[in-house]
C-alpha cells in the first residue's frame, strides 16, 4: 500500500474517532464502501466553513433569496446560510436519510417560517421525473413547491447547495432544459456543487483529452451551462468514506480517475441565460438528437453523415464564406493556472462559431461544443430539413424513450464504459456489470432509420 493511501485510512480513522460530530452520523456512513456515493455529507465544522468563504464573493452579488440545499446531513453547512438571514429569506433542507430529520426539525422548530424540511432525494431527480412522467404524478412539483416560480430568462428561481457523485444527476441537469420538465421548470438554478474530479473534468474537457472522455453529454453542457471552478476540497472531510479505487493495468479512464482522488471540486453552475437565443425551445430535442447521434462514434465524418439525412448538402459546408464569432472567456478574472488537469475555461456561445477549413475528412469529434452548435443551425435552416429522413428518425427516438424503463435511457456511444464506467458516473444500478451487458445495450441502441 502506498504511503498516501496508508495516510489516507489513518485520517478517516482520526475522523471517525475524534471528530466531535462523529456520533451525530449513522455507522454505516462510516464503513460503507463505494467507489463514488451518490450522496455527500459535510462532517467538520471547518469544512463548512472554507465552503462558505469559497463562495462569498459570488453570494454577494446574487440577488436570490431562496436557498435549497440537498442532503444537509447535521446542518454544519446549514447554519452558515442561517447566518445570512439578510440575504436568504427561506431555506429549503432535502434530506433524503431518515437519520438525519429529527436534527433538521429542529432547525424548522427554531425558524419556523424561514426553514422548510423534506423528506426526499434531489440526486436522484431524474427517478422522480420519470415517475411522472409515467402515472401523470407531480412529485417533482411538490419537492419544489416551496420555491419561487420565474420564468427561464429571468434572474434564477434560487441558489441550490450539495455535494454530489451521481453522473445521473447532471444528465438530469441537461435533461430538464432539453425537455423542458423536472428541476429547471420552476426557472433556473444557480449551483454550488461539490463534485467528484472525473465528473466535472469529462463534463467540462474539450477534445484535446481524446474522444474517450470527450463526448456528447460534454458537448451539451458546455453549450447549456455556465460554470466556474471555485476550488478543492479534502475529500477525507466528507461522509461517507471512500472505499480504495483499484487501480487496473491498462484502463482506459486512468488520466482522469488518478487526478486530484484525495480532493473533491467545488463548482459554480449556473444555465446560459440566453441559450434560447441561440437555440430556440422548439429545436432544443432536434439539437440533443444531432448531437447524440453524431457522436455515436466521435470519429463519424461530418459530411457524409450528414448527407445521409440531406444528399448533396457537402458543398455547402466546405464553401462557407460567412464570417465566424470569435468566443470570449466569461471570467476574466478567472486564473487559468489553478483550473484542474484537462478541465477548459467557460465561454461564451455562439451558433455563428463555423469550424475552420471543414472538409471531407472532419470529424464530429474534432468540433467545440460551439462549433457543434453552429453547424446544428446550419442544418436546421436548410429547406430540405423539414422533408428530412433527420425528423423520422428524431420522431422515432422520443417514441422509444416515452416506452423506456428509465429517463436516461441514451443513444449508446461507440467505447462506452462497461466496469470504468462505475467510476465515472457513480451508479451501479446504471451501470453495465459485464462486457456482454454493454454489447447487448449496443444492440438495442438507438441508430438512424
Amino acid at each position: 500500500m502506498a504511503f498516501s493511501e496508508i495516510m489516507l485510512h489513518f485520517r478517516r480513522f482520526v475522523l471517525k474517532g475524534s471528530s466531535p460530530h462523529a456520533n451525530l452520523f449513522p455507522d454505516k456512513l462510516f464503513h460503507k464502501k463505494q467507489k463514488v456515493p451518490a450522496q455527500l455529507y459535510v462532517a467538520e465544522t471547518h469544512l463548512a466553513d472554507e465552503i462558505n468563504k469559497s463562495i462569498e464573493p459570488f453570494l454577494q452579488q446574487t440577488k436570490c433569496d431562496t436557498a435549497i440545499e440537498m442532503n444537509p446531513g447535521i446542518g454544519l453547512f446549514t447554519r452558515k446560510l442561517l447566518n445570512r438571514d439578510e440575504r436568504l429569506r427561506k431555506i429549503v433542507l432535502v434530506e433524503v436519510m431518515d437519520h438525519f430529520l429529527p436534527t433538521l426539525g429542529e432547525l424548522h422548530a427554531m425558524y419556523p417560517e424561514r426553514v422548510k424540511v423534506k423528506h426526499n432525494d434531489i440526486v436522484g431527480l431524474w427517478r422522480l421525473a420519470y415517475q411522472d412522467r409515467m402515472d401523470h404524478g407531480t412529485r417533482v412539483a411538490e419537492l419544489l413547491s416551496d420555491l419561487p416560480k420565474h420564468e427561464y430568462t429571468d434572474e434564477p428561481t434560487a441558489l441550490l447547495f450539495g455535494a454530489v457523485g451521481c453522473y445521473n444527476f447532471f444528465k438530469h441537469l441537461i435533461n430538464s432544459i432539453i425537455f423542458q420538465n423536472g428541476i429547471f421548470s420552476h426557472g433556473r438554478f444557480e449551483m454550488y456543487l461539490v463534485v467528484p474530479p472525473p465528473i466535472f473534468i469529462h463534463l467540462t474537457c474539450s477534445n484535446d483529452i481524446g474522444y474517450m472522455i470527450y463526448r456528447s453529454t460534454s458537448m451539451l453542457f458546455q453549450m447549456l451551462f455556465e460554470y466556474r471552478f471555485i476550488t478543492r476540497l479534502p475529500r477525507e472531510h466528507f461522509l461517507p468514506n471512500q472505499g480504495q479505487r483499484k487501480v487496473v493495468k491498462g484502463a482506459r479512464l486512468t488520466k482522469v480517475t488518478s487526478i486530484n482522488p484525495e480532493y473533491l471540486y467545488l463548482v459554480r453552475i449556473v444555465p446560459r441565460r440566453d441559450f434560447y437565443d441561440l437555440c430556440p425551445i422548439a429545436d432544443l430535442q432536434a439539437l440533443w438528437y444531432f448531437v447524440k447521434q453524431n457522436c455515436v462514434s466521435r470519429r463519424n465524418r461530418i459530411i457524409p453523415n450528414l448527407e445521409k439525412w440531406i444528399p448533396g448538402c457537402g458543398p455547402r459546408l466546405i464553401i462557407n464564406n460567412k464570417p465566424s464569432v470569435t468566443l470570449k472567456p466569461l471570467y476574466d478574472d478567472e486564473d487559468v493556472a489553478l483550473l484542474p488537469q484537462y478541465s477548459s475555461r467557460c465561454t461564451t456561445m455562439s451558433n455563428r462559431d463555423f469550424y475552420p477549413h471543414l472538409n471531407i475528412y472532419t470529424q464530429f469529434g474534432d468540433l467545440s461544443p460551439s462549433q457543434m452548435l453552429t453547424l446544428f443551425t446550419q442544418f436546421r435552416q436548410w429547406h430540405e430539413y423539414g422533408q428530412s429522413s433527420f425528423l423520422a428518425s428524431l420522431e422515432n427516438t422520443l417514441l422509444k424513450m416515452e416506452a423506456a424503463v428509465e429517463e436516461n435511457i441514451d443513444i449508446v456511444e461507440e467505447d462506452d464504459l462497461s466496469s470504468e464506467e462505475v467510476v465515472l458516473e457513480g451508479d451501479k444500478e446504471t451501470a453495465p456489470n459485464s462486457d456482454k451487458e454493454t454489447k447487448q445495450r449496443k444492440r438495442n441502441a438507438v441508430t438512424s432509420t
